[in-house]
């Protein structure tokens, strides 16, 4: 059995797993943007890393319909979350079996595996902690030394099977730390806490003293998990395990990268991922009567500075301090 891993959403995570997969032997095919797509099939994909640039020619499509699913494919879903349903659909109608294909989400956020199951028998969560930029059509970075990042991967909702081990496999000889885990949504929450960090940098483009503000933040986080009922692997705990499996985060002189959503702005993509990691906290919280003002601040900013087409930095710390006590 020959498995094609379809990268599903390739951006700066999932082109960069696609060309790791595809530089050591394992077939994979790249869904995505067509501007991202036509260059890649015009000149390859590059991929930086701080040791090595490969230029990979990996095959490359808009549509998954022009390849159609295969019988074994494995499907590495890895669209931001305000994408999971379309892209699932869109998954399914290039003739996906619901029953069988085993669809990896490899994003930020806690609601894309419970989506996914909707449409999707066979679901496995990913805890991502890796770091990659792509910020022009045909080029991402991979900016670590001693591995490509690491991850936690395990079936939704609990437990792991053969599909989950094979998958660990591969993707350690394509060169990242992998663990299989039994209860990996509890991981991908912990992370998820520290995600919620991601629409500060885009306000602010990382100037001035935010770590009161992001302590508040997270708390309000950690209250909305533990008020329904969520379990989440210790924040110290996860950070301290991350920390023993992942490489070292290297960037090039020049090179910046303040999350997944500053990425989003400074590229002026059409949508963002904040309502599904801060306004995940605020749902939860209004749910269960727990005041979120610091995330709803984050939501409602990053809204505001999209719609008007805004770059990062438009506003301070302080800006945001006083955003929440205005709120009263």
């Amino acid at each position: 059995m020959t498995t094609r891993y379809v990268i599903y959403g390739a951006g700066a995570i999932g082109a960069a797993v696609g060309a790791h997969l595809w530089r050591t032997g394992h077939p994979s095919l790249l869904v995505g943007r067509a501007a991202h797509v036509n260059r890649i099939r015009k000149a390859g994909l590059t991929l930086v890393t701080p040791d090595e640039t490969f230029v990979l020619h990996v095959p490359a499509a808009v549509d998954l319909r022009e390849t159609g699913v295969l019988p074994d494919d494995v499907i590495l879903l890895c669209v931001k979350s305000q994408d999971t349903e379309t892209a699932l659909k869109e998954i399914r109608d290039a003739g996906a079996d619901p029953k069988s294909v085993p669809v990896f989400c490899l994003q930020n956020g806690i609601t894309n595996e419970d989506r996914s199951l909707r449409l999707f028998e066979n679901v496995h969560g990913v805890m991502l902690n890796v770091p990659g930029v792509y910020l022009e059509p045909g080029v991402v970075s991979n900016p670590i030394r001693g591995n490509a990042g690491f991850m936690d991967i395990g079936r939704y909702p609990v437990g792991t099977d053969e599909v989950t081990h094979r998958t660990v496999s591969d993707l350690i000889e394509a060169g990242y730390a992998v663990n299989a885990h039994d209860r990996v949504m509890e991981a991908k929450r912990a992370k998820f806490l520290g995600n919620l960090g991601n629409a500060l940098g885009a306000i602010t483009d990382g100037a001035g003293d935010s770590a009161s503000f992001l302590r508040a933040v997270r708390q309000e986080g950690e209250a909305c998990l533990h008020a329904s009922g969520l379990a989440f692997e210790n924040p110290e705990e996860f950070n301290a395990r991350v920390a023993r499996s992942r490489g070292e985060t290297s960037m090039a002189p020049g090179q910046r990268n303040l999350g997944s959503t500053w990425q989003s702005l400074m590229r002026g993509a059409t949508s963002l991922e904040t309502d599904f990691l801060n306004g995940e906290v605020v749902r939860i919280g209004r749910l269960h009567g727990v005041p979120t003002p610091h995330n709803e601040v984050l939501q409602e900013t990053v809204a505001r500075m999209h719609a008007s087409g805004s770059r990062p930095g438009r506003f301070t710390v302080a800006d945001l301090e006083e955003f929440v006590t205005t709120r009263g």
